[in-house]
Formats: C-alpha cells, structure tokens, sequence
C-alpha cells in the first residue's frame, strides 16, 4: 500500500483529498503546516512514496520550498501554490516533481497521484 504525506492550512481542501486518497486504498498522513510534515518525515522510519505539499496559503512560503527542497531529493514532493507565488519567487530548480495552480481539481489529483504510484510500483 503506498504512503502519502500531505500539508496545507486549507483543511477543507486537506480533509477532502485526504479522504478520496483513503477511498482509493492509499495510507494517508495529513498536517496543518508543512513545518508539522516535515517534523514527522523526519521522526518517521519509511519515507512516504509521495509528499503533496500546498504552500497556497502558508505563512512562509518560501521558507517552506526551501525545507521542502532540502528533501526533494529523497521524496518526491508535488507542490501546490498560487499563481501569483510561482510567478514572483518562482519553483523551477528546487526538485520538485510537479507544481500545480490553485485551485486544483481533486478528483484530476486523485487521478495522477494513481497513475504517478502505479508506475512506481
């Protein structure tokens, strides 16, 4: 069964991804901050198979892709932000995997999170 860690202070948003990742037989761990995922990938023993972090409404976005980027290279981290946040500081060179917009359809998420682990596996 794979793991997935997820972050971000929009809790509807959280709750609701988390419970259709659950629907879909996958292990799901979720955070308020990405300061509190972060703190518990370290704690952990296995890595997650994939961590989804959305810095859309975070209190420090750039300190937290800068956390963020010190893992990418262990987990595979998607990132969801708002526009205005990609086009002034801007995501490319930190490793991540993907990047989506804000707002992000969950059930297209649900999807390629699947097809991402499928192929993983």
């Amino acid at each position: 069964m794979s793991q997935i860690l997820i972050a971000g202070k929009d809790w509807q948003a959280r709750a609701l991804l988390r419970a259709q990742l659950i629907e879909e037989g996958f292990e799901v761990e979720a955070h308020e901050t990405i300061r509190e995922a972060l703190a518990a990938l370290e704690s952990g023993l296995h890595p997650p198979d994939l961590f989804i972090a959305d810095i859309s409404q975070s209190d420090e976005p750039s300190a937290d892709v800068e956390a963020l980027a010190s893992w990418s290279p262990k987990v595979p981290i998607w990132i969801i932000a708002s526009r205005a946040f990609i086009v002034e500081k801007g995501l490319r060179g930190h490793g991540f995997e993907m990047t989506f917009l804000r707002p992000v359809d969950v059930g297209e998420l649900v999807e390629q999170i699947k097809r991402r682990l499928e192929k993983a596996s």
